[in-house]
């Protein structure tokens, strides 16, 4: 146990004359992190994964990947308030307009139809991902902002008329179809 101490004693004179032959400034480094190479980042990657079903020895997934990466501060001087993005649904439905017009499809037209649809047939207690489905397609369910008006009228539309034909011909994508289909088991 005593060879194990000073092992770690050695360790940390050795770090310490590093650090002061050097002369580094000591900065936390579980809130601020240093990188020598470039600024320190922290990514995210999320997968989805859907089956597809077909006939054949087999399996096929259709996948969409959604990768991040985001640069972290190394010292306080560096953190802006307010934060730099924001977190209002008109932002988030830019977002998601943005990621479908890397898709090849117009953004705007094809989200309005998805909340029109989303509005035909409630996914509310469901299942997870039902409402998950239902907070994040459901523009009226949140604070009033002018940036979402159209998809407040979309939402208006699907529910009130019971089809989304306005939208078919804007968008011939349904985004809903690429989870599930809803049929009539009657």
């Amino acid at each position: 146990m005593s060879k194990v101490l000073g092992c770690y004693c050695v360790l940390l004179v050795i770090f310490c004359v590093k650090i002061v032959a050097q002369q580094y400034q000591f900065i936390n480094p579980i809130r601020f992190p240093f990188s020598s190479v470039g600024n320190p980042y922290v990514g995210t990657f999320v997968a989805i994964a859907l089956p597809i079903d077909i006939r054949g020895p087999a399996d096929l997934f259709f996948s969409a990947n959604f990768e991040s990466s985001y640069g972290l501060p190394e010292n306080q001087s560096l953190l802006t308030y307010p934060p730099i993005f924001s977190s209002t649904r008109g932002f988030f439905y830019k977002l998601l307009e943005t990621k479908i017009n890397g898709f090849g499809y117009e953004g705007k037209p094809c989200l309005q139809r998805a909340v029109c649809e989303a509005s035909e047939y409630t996914t509310l207690n469901s299942s997870v991902l039902g409402d998950i489905l239902h907070i994040l397609l459901t523009p009226s369910s949140s604070v009033k902002e002018d940036a979402i008006d159209d998809y407040i009228e979309s939402e208006e539309f699907g529910r009130k008329k019971g089809h989304c034909k306005k939208y078919i011909k804007q968008c011939p994508l349904s985004i809903l179809n690429l989870f599930s289909k809803v049929k009539n088991y009657v």
